[in-house]
């Protein structure tokens, strides 16, 4: 059986139109409570989607990766990377305390391309009375100052690692072997943030490295020479643990963006989605949702965009349409236990909201509405389109069971 519905409602002088259509079938279902063969009913709504999108502050703190240079109008051209020497100080106080015993140090950072040639990165020590110069989930491109540390020295251009055949990556270190400079490391102690400012001002030579969040995390060695009791002499290393590492990102203007379009991705963007429950009013008192419900939303093909990864959360507080791609300071509260999934599929995006509007028309949560963000594991520089919603490219798909 299938009926069409055409409903007009009005609200004040505008029509507004959305389009209804029902069918049912019979097939198995396994449910937790209900076992056996049901009558499903499927509904689709068309135009009562809505969406917009905003602006967040770029943090990738938590990223796999740390990058230098410039992609998709997107400028890498700070790194901060901070180790600790506070347990070093307490297993090594003779080599602290005599920057002599130390041969070198070597900061080693390692990359997944295999390549023959690097960017010129240039490696800076910062040495600040705080100590930490810098937080990963907070520090921003605008609100740094890389000259405004009189405590700080250069170290050097980073030059690839020599071939290691115990190892299956790339790399790339900078050798420390001038006195001055390892006497002066040495000197400020009291200091356990060890932070390096990575920097490359020719933008145009891009280079993502592992970060701390990754496998193969930078490292920072010192090698040491210390004499015994009976005048003989022997050479050994240690390490200093990484605390956290971030690049600043100096994104583009975006403020020409079109305007039909949300926006998901590149760093920056979220965007929300909103309905109107009154469609589903007509749904029996007593019924359980298939996880055939969908909203369904257009993605234009785009090849890098398409590798873009959607999260999608249950808003936990009401949002106020700020205007167009408006930037919040800080991130919407959102409900992660409730089960959205959110795949790209066909030229559409889909959204899986069997658990949120199941519990959204039994009141057993709030309905602001959904938020759309991209993974952390996305490139944070692909931007994933997706026609506004509004436009009538859109409409929800649900299958139920009643009684």
């Amino acid at each position: 059986m299938r009926k069409n519905l055409l409903h007009y409602i009005f609200t004040g002088i505008v029509p507004f139109i959305f389009l209804l259509s029902c069918s049912d079938k019979n097939y198995s279902i396994t449910h937790p409570e209900f076992e056996g063969n049901f009558e499903f009913h499927s509904l689709t709504v068309d135009n009562i989607v809505s969406g917009y999108s905003y602006i967040t502050s770029p943090k990738l703190g938590d990223h796999t990766y740390l990058y230098s240079g410039s992609k998709n109008n997107y400028n890498c051209e700070f790194t901060l990377i901070d180790f600790t020497s506070y347990y070093a100080l307490n297993a090594y106080p003779e080599v602290f305390s005599d920057s002599v015993t130390v041969d070198s140090m070597i900061l080693r950072i390692y990359f997944p391309d295999s390549a023959n040639f690097i960017p010129a990165i240039f490696v800076s020590y910062l040495h600040h009375e705080i100590d930490s110069i810098f937080h990963e989930d907070k520090t921003l491109f605008p609100e740094f100052d890389p000259d405004g540390f009189p405590l700080s020295f250069g170290l050097g251009d980073f030059q690839l690692s020599e071939e290691d055949s115990n190892s299956t990556v790339n790399s790339m270190e900078v050798m420390i072997k001038d006195t001055a400079k390892i006497s002066e490391f040495l000197f400020y102690s009291e200091d356990t943030s060890k932070c390096f400012l990575l920097s490359q001002t020719e933008t145009s030579d891009f280079i993502k490295m592992y970060s701390s969040e990754s496998f193969y995390k930078p490292e920072f060695y010192i090698y040491y020479t210390l004499t015994d009791s009976s005048d003989s002499s022997y050479a050994a290393s240690f390490s200093l643990p990484i605390l956290q590492d971030v690049t600043l990102i100096d994104p583009p203007d975006f403020s020409n963006l079109p305007q039909d379009s949300i926006y998901i991705g590149g760093s920056l963007f979220e965007s929300v989605i909103q309905f109107d429950l009154d469609p589903f009013s007509g749904l029996p008192d007593q019924f359980i949702l298939n996880d055939d419900s969908y909203i369904f939303l257009n993605t234009p093909f785009d090849a890098e965009a398409g590798t873009v990864t959607v999260l999608a959360y249950s808003l936990s507080d009401s949002i106020i349409d700020l205007g167009h791609y408006f930037h919040i300071e800080e991130e919407y509260s959102v409900d992660k236990s409730v089960y959205i999934p959110a795949w790209i599929e066909n030229g559409k995006l889909k959204i899986r909201i069997q658990s949120y509007l199941q519990y959204a028309l039994t009141e057993e949560i709030e309905h602001f509405g959904i938020n759309l963000q991209g993974s952390i594991h996305n490139d944070p520089f692909s931007i994933l389109s997706i026609e506004k919603p509004d436009s009538g490219f859109s409409n929800i798909s649900i299958e139920y069971v009643d009684n």
